[in-house]
């Protein structure tokens, strides 16, 4: 990807006062793996400022599924973005492509991630992580496909501190039919997966959705679970919407209900079609913190 690709990227994705302040102390680490290529189930780690990125895979199911993830180190005080970062921010980007013998049917189904956090700098907010995180996403061959592949994911994201850091990195894992698997790798894969938000159920799920586009606001009644406080609620859109930070109380009925400042694009009309806004809903319960991932179907 060229430079002034990048450039305009990281501009369409920060706010004007954001650009001054992250553009002109900006660092662009364009990086390859090639060098350090891993013939097990992961990547070389890619080492940026503030931190590094890798890719690892596990083991390998009878349908020819492949779980993996993309790992990012961070070192303390460093950050990285969400998928709808907010105000300000960089979301991550992977395309991940195959060569060898089962490459011809290979498929990727794009990142999953786990529930953020909010941040706040002055007048700017975002969503993402101040701690190590993996971003899990399955990719797959048709089954009895030969297993050797070599993997190529090409990787854009932001990790940010007093400065923005973009990483576009190029990560390579070559996959062997008779190489055994690594039980750690298959392990923290795993546990990627079990990181991410849950799909609704009875006791925790969004009861009801409007949108109020007059009013420029976002109406949402919650069911939660038994014991359950909402810590926040996180929504992901197509480019053009802004959304602000929750405000919530609970009803006489014991519903949550949250209202969510949104701004649209300009040439939009009517509802939201039915999934082209999707939330993430954490909250704090007495076994610690959960979260689910649904899309939005507003009532008219």
């Amino acid at each position: 990807m060229a430079l002034s690709m990048i450039a305009r990227r990281i501009a369409q994705s920060l706010t004007d006062s954001a650009r001054v302040a992250t553009l002109s102390a900006v660092f662009f680490f364009t990086c390859a793996a090639f060098a350090g290529t891993a013939f097990a189930a992961r990547s070389a780690w890619v080492e940026t400022v503030g931190g590094g990125i890798r890719l690892v895979t596990g083991a390998r199911l009878d349908d020819g599924t492949l779980p993996a993830m993309l790992e990012i180190r961070l070192e303390p005080g460093w950050r990285t973005y969400w998928s709808d970062p907010g105000s300000s921010g960089i979301p991550p980007e992977v395309t991940i492509t195959a060569t060898g013998p089962g490459s011809k049917s290979f498929v990727s189904s794009g990142l999953r991630l786990p529930a953020p956090k909010r941040f706040a700098e002055g007048d700017l907010d975002y969503a993402g992580y101040d701690q190590p995180v993996a971003f899990p996403l399955l990719l797959k061959t048709a089954p009895g496909a030969p297993e050797a592949l070599t993997l190529e994911a090409s990787v854009f994201l932001g990790i940010c501190k007093s400065i923005c850091i973009p990483v576009q990195a190029t990560l390579d894992v070559r996959l062997s039919g008779d190489a055994s698997d690594n039980p750690l790798d298959t392990a923290r894969v795993r546990s990627a997966f079990a990181a991410l938000p849950a799909a609704p159920r009875p006791d925790f799920n969004v009861a009801e959705a409007r949108f109020d586009a007059a009013g420029g606001e976002i109406a949402l009644a919650l069911t939660l679970p038994h014991g359950a406080t909402l810590s926040d609620v996180f929504l992901a859109a197509p480019s053009g919407y802004v959304f602000r930070q929750a405000t919530s109380r609970v009803d006489a009925a014991g519903l949550t209900q949250v209202r969510i400042a949104a701004k649209r694009p300009a040439k939009a009309s009517g509802l939201p079609a039915e999934g082209a806004i999707r939330a993430t809903i954490s909250v704090k319960g007495p076994s610690g913190m959960s979260a689910i991932e649904t899309p939005l179907v507003f009532k008219p």
